[in-house]
């Protein structure tokens, strides 16, 4: 294996994307409220880049939106209960600012894989952790951005 094919480079670029996509998607809206949301997000995954980087420990908890990793996590697992609404199904009608979160939240999951490659099971940056809980962050800003009414949602143990 070549420095070049080194699973932490690839992690890089993946956070390098991820980054970018961030800033795209702030670039295309019109929200305001939608921009720093997302911003909140931006910073969290420069964190990580750092901390890959220098190889530091991603220290201390995070807060996005008045919410810290646990709570995160929580709402992720239990939407019906915090947002009224089960489990998002995706779907074009759930509009394009929550439709961007959703291609967020898939390259959020892209980049976790890469970096339980490079760090295995002993994360000892905490970026696998960090990153698991981005996703659920990403998430539970989906049901933010839905379009009043949206209804599609995951019904577990149907045919549909």
């Amino acid at each position: 294996m070549s420095y070049k094919d080194s699973p932490r480079i690839e992690l890089r670029g993946r956070l390098d994307s991820l980054s970018a996509r961030i800033i795209l998607m702030q670039a295309e809206s019109d929200s305001a409220e939608y921009i720093a949301d997302l911003e909140e997000l931006r910073a969290v995954v420069n964190r990580l880049q750092r901390c890959e980087a220098c190889g530091e420990k991603f220290s201390g908890d995070f807060v996005l939106w008045g919410l810290d990793s646990e709570e995160l996590h929580t709402r992720s697992h239990n939407p019906a209960m915090y947002y009224g609404l089960g489990h998002i199904m995706p779907h074009h009608e759930m509009g394009r600012l929550a439709a961007g979160l959703n291609v967020l939240r898939t390259l959020v999951r892209e980049t976790e894989l890469c970096a339980v490659r490079a760090f295995g099971d002993d994360d000892g940056l905490r970026i696998c952790h960090v990153l698991n809980r981005l996703s659920s962050a990403v998430y539970i800003l989906t049901y933010k951005y839905l379009p009043e009414g949206y209804s599609r949602v995951i019904r577990f143990g149907s045919s549909v």
